[in-house]
């Protein structure tokens, strides 16, 4: 990766691989704001409504709504609970406005912005770094069974469930395919290399970039 003074990262993460924990501890050790939860909140007001509506369409496809009707194996009601669809705006509204969200956020640097097809909206900016985070399936699943309080059946389930989603929704709004490598600058195994030294990482190629010094990876 060759980029100007980096003031900006994006992370792109599996469910489960600790993405939205890399945020947090990497704008702690930067002193950078990070919109990962916060960008729920936005959209919502945005769009009029309130937050756990929005959360549960977050970074979904259109289809969902049909196979959560058939698909009942999550002990996870709140989770996949929705109000009479009359009453939403479409996946793509919500989309497009996630998106407008983040083009704004992100004219206030620096600014760390966890998954919405971020790598895409801010993809081309020399200011930016895009950071993919994966793990093992065994790790996500233990990660999820932790988080989400279910057994594993439950947490494989879930991963599947999200990943199909993420995917869709790229290829959706992005015409992008989510598991390609060129979409980021730098990927990381949190089933190898932990949360801190993976921050650690990335905050060494920021203050790089940031001494005027290529970045190379």
């Amino acid at each position: 990766m060759h980029v100007s003074e980096c003031k900006l990262v994006t992370v792109s993460r599996e469910f489960g691989a600790g993405g939205s924990d890399l945020a947090r501890t990497l704008g702690a050790e930067l002193g950078w704001p990070v919109l990962d939860q916060d960008l729920v909140h936005r959209v919502a007001e945005r769009l009029r409504l309130d937050d756990a509506t929005i959360a549960r369409f977050d970074e979904h496809p259109p289809t969902l709504l049909q196979r959560i009707a058939t698909v009942l194996i999550i002990p996870q009601p709140d989770l996949y609970s929705f109000p009479p669809t009359g009453d939403l705006p479409s996946h793509d509204v919500i989309a497009a406005a996630s998106t407008r969200v983040i083009k704004e956020a992100a004219n206030d640097l620096p600014l760390i912005v966890v998954g919405h097809g971020a790598q895409c909206i801010l993809g081309g900016r020399g200011d930016a770094m895009h950071v993919r985070v994966v793990a093992p399936p065994a790790s996500r699943v233990r990660r999820i069974m932790a988080r989400m309080q279910v057994d594993s059946a439950a947490a494989n389930t879930m991963l599947r469930r999200a990943d199909h989603d993420r995917q869709a929704y790229m290829q959706r709004h992005f015409h992008q395919d989510w598991y390609s490598p060129l979409l980021y600058d730098l990927q990381v195994n949190t089933g190898r290399v932990s949360i801190d030294d993976a921050s650690a990482i990335i905050a060494a190629l920021v203050h790089r970039s940031g001494r005027g010094a290529p970045t190379r990876i």
